[in-house]
């Protein structure tokens, strides 16, 4: 009978932990890895320059002819110019939002709101009508205003919402709603937190901006009569 000794290293068992070939491969993944990042990276901070010019574009146009119809405002018919001021405003608020989130870049995600916005259409309903939302941090906040010819499909709504997965754990404003004052059987609703007015530092989100750009022009309408 042969006898083999196991001890001698030629025949021990490799107990390496890496060997230098699986070291180089490594290397070689993980550089892949860092090019491929650095290069959706720069991608999106591509686009998103891009849509910086383009609000930025827009946001002179809407001043100009803001500027403009203040200009050329005559005596006779000032009323629809005034209409036409606040309109135009209310668009420029908005943009100028839209302008301020895109170039500080503080989208709260690295995966965009895609999803949001898809959840959002898929679950409407043909009795809401959404004037404007807000989407705040990171897409786990939700506020939206709008009219409704029936206040209580709103809570139906956010039931739908939440059965989409990117809003089953999102938090909503506090309901508001009130009959609409120049249409009869239409309510006017937000789903909003409390006003901060008064907070230092907190920013006001869309919806509140919504809401009271358009009491100001009821409080107008109302002192016209």
């Amino acid at each position: 009978m042969q006898q083999i000794n196991l001890y001698l290293p030629e025949f021990q068992p490799n107990r390496e932990p890496l060997r230098s070939v699986h070291m180089l491969w490594g290397v070689v993944i993980f550089i892949g890895l860092l090019l491929l990042v650095s290069y959706f990276s720069a991608r999106s901070n591509r686009t998103l320059a891009e849509q910086v010019d383009r609000n930025r574009a827009q946001l002179d146009q809407l001043k100009s002819q803001a500027t403009q119809l203040e200009q050329q405002k005559p005596a006779s018919n000032i009323v629809d110019l005034d209409a036409q001021i606040v309109k135009l405003s209310q668009e420029l608020s908005r943009r100028d939002q839209v302008f301020r989130v895109i170039a500080n870049k503080n989208i709260g995600n690295n995966i965009g709101f895609s999803a949001h916005l898809q959840a959002l259409g898929r679950q409407s309903l043909s009795t809401v009508s959404l004037e404007a939302f807000s989407l705040m941090y990171g897409g786990n906040y939700l506020e939206f205003a709008g009219k409704t010819r029936s206040v209580d499909q709103i809570p139906l709504y956010i039931q739908r919402l939440r059965n989409e997965p990117v809003f089953s754990s999102a938090a909503f404003g506090v309901l508001h709603a009130r009959p609409q004052e120049k249409n009869a059987g239409v309510f006017e609703f937000s789903l909003t937190k409390e006003s901060t007015i008064g907070v230092p530092d907190e920013p006001k989100t869309a919806v509140q901006m919504l809401l009271e750009e358009n009491e100001e022009v009821n409080r107008q309408s109302r002192g016209q009569h």
